[in-house]
């Protein structure tokens, strides 16, 4: 029980950090031996699954999640790097699952959105003004998850900025047919990763 309060503390600094000081704080979780404060990103997910969709979408969704994520990990774990394969899948595991972070903002945030000011939404000023201030968040969210995979990649696979983009372009290539198979087999409208 102590040792769960005590990651969840570290979980929430560590959030928090990758919002004030991402560089600094990614290079920390790469290079920290423990992984069990990642475990409450999962639980974050799971929740949301639950809350959102009935048992046939949750399962077909939460297990998309987690194939794309062990996917990913998987797939940077085994691109040539520094250190071993096994070292680098476990960094990995580390600092992919926090980029999950600004993902699991947008989801969580999209849903209370949805409550509030639920569709459709007017022309009104109102209305406009909303939906300008929801694509400005939804672009910094996304602006930051593409600096916490910079990081990710970076720390977990000690690589520079060249083959950083190098690995991440070929990620995408594999990827966004992936996707776009999942959301065509209705395991998921938006890619978890």
């Amino acid at each position: 029980m102590v040792s769960d309060v005590v990651s969840l503390i570290i979980f929430l600094r560590r959030s928090i950090g990758l919002i004030i000081t991402p560089y600094a704080t990614m290079r920390a979780i790469s290079m920290e031996k423990g992984w069990k404060d990642t475990i409450w990103i999962g639980i974050l997910a799971v929740f949301y699954f639950l809350i959102t969709n009935s048992v046939r979408f949750w399962i077909n969704g939460f297990l998309g999640a987690v194939g794309l994520f062990m996917g990913s990990v998987i797939f940077f774990s085994l691109l040539p790097a520094g250190g071993d394969k096994r070292e680098r899948f476990m960094r990995m595991i580390k600092t992919w699952g926090y980029t999950l972070l600004p993902t699991l903002i947008w989801f969580y945030s999209t849903l209370i959105f949805y409550f509030i000011v639920p569709p459709p939404r007017t022309t009104s000023i109102l209305g406009q003004s909303f939906s300008i201030f929801y694509i400005a968040f939804s672009g910094s969210l996304l602006v930051w998850k593409i600096i916490l995979i910079y990081l990710s990649i970076r720390f977990s696979l000690r690589v520079h900025l060249y083959r950083v983009i190098y690995y991440f372009l070929i990620y995408l290539t594999l990827s966004i047919p992936l996707w776009i198979l999942l959301y065509s087999l209705g395991v998921s409208r938006i890619p978890f990763v």
